[in-house]
């Protein structure tokens, strides 16, 4: 399956996928977990499971993800959290400056512009 957007967050400790996410995957389950999540607005939401081993494609580059799986009220723009795991996996180097967040695999490396998206509108200042 194809996922057009994902959202690489620092301060995130977990890897996230939606519910529904999961279910368009066709992951037809996930491994209990009894962990209990804080979310940014201080409420506790408690995760319908993990999905461990998942394979995650950027690119070229393949790299295996767990991912904690939540019933989302609403799903947002991006059904994918790529945290703190997934980019230590991918050995990924931000560049802030240059808008860059590379990603490396053994000897090889993939360099993605990752800042494009944020410029402000004529007139702005």
């Amino acid at each position: 399956m194809n996922i057009e957007k994902a959202l690489c967050d620092l301060g995130a400790s977990i890897n996230l996928m939606s519910l529904a996410m999961m279910k368009r995957m066709r992951i037809e389950e996930a491994k209990p977990t009894r962990m209990a999540l804080q979310l940014a607005d201080r409420t506790f939401k408690f995760p319908h499971g993990v999905v461990e081993d998942l394979l995650v494609k950027v690119g070229e580059f393949i790299f295996p993800a767990d991912f904690v799986v939540l019933d989302m009220e609403k799903e947002a723009n991006t059904s994918i959290i790529l945290g703190r795991p997934f980019l230590a996996t991918a050995g990924a180097i931000i560049d802030v400056q240059k808008g860059e967040l590379v990603l490396r695999l053994h000897e090889e490396k993939m360099v993605l512009k990752c800042l494009q998206g944020n410029k402000l509108p004529q007139g702005v200042h």
